[in-house]
């Protein structure tokens, strides 16, 4: 399938305001260094509430196996932890249906299931995303667990 460049504009957009956003969530919450900290934080040592709001105005929600983070202009970026078979250990790795929702194109008229895995599938081999699992889950290149 050709890549549709409003479809790879939007994975894009969404990688952009991920980076932007987890930075500064963890950069508010020093010393937790990456999502699956943040979520030991919660769980097991219980230094911070499930909910919260940094000083920088990111509210952030530890889910399931993950974290859903929403700026103060109310984008939300959510990511899960996930293993990544090559690596052996989790990633903080999100999926198209999380990029459809960032996007807010849930309609008919938005972006399909399929243009947005095909243009991760895309970013992936040209290094601005990584592939975790085939096809279903994509990381950014620079996060915990990045290129192998």
């Amino acid at each position: 399938m050709a890549r549709d460049a409003s479809s790879t504009a939007a994975v894009r957009r969404f990688a952009a305001d991920l980076r932007d956003i987890r930075g500064r969530l963890l950069a508010d919450l020093l010393p937790i260094a990456d999502i699956a900290d943040l979520l030991a934080a919660v769980r097991s040592r219980r230094e911070l509430p499930r909910q919260g709001l940094t000083h920088s105005g990111i509210e952030y929600t530890v889910h399931g196996a993950g974290c859903r983070m929403v700026s103060s202009d109310r984008r939300v970026v959510d990511v899960d932890l996930v293993t990544d078979p090559v690596l052996g250990r989790e990633v903080e790795a999100f999926d198209a249906w999380r990029i459809r929702w960032f996007l807010d194109e849930a309609a008919d008229d938005g972006y399909n299931h399929e243009e947005i895995v095909e243009a991760c599938i895309d970013l992936a081999r040209d290094g601005y995303l990584r592939e975790v699992v085939e096809g279903r889950w994509f990381a950014l290149p620079d996060a915990p667990g990045g290129p192998a």
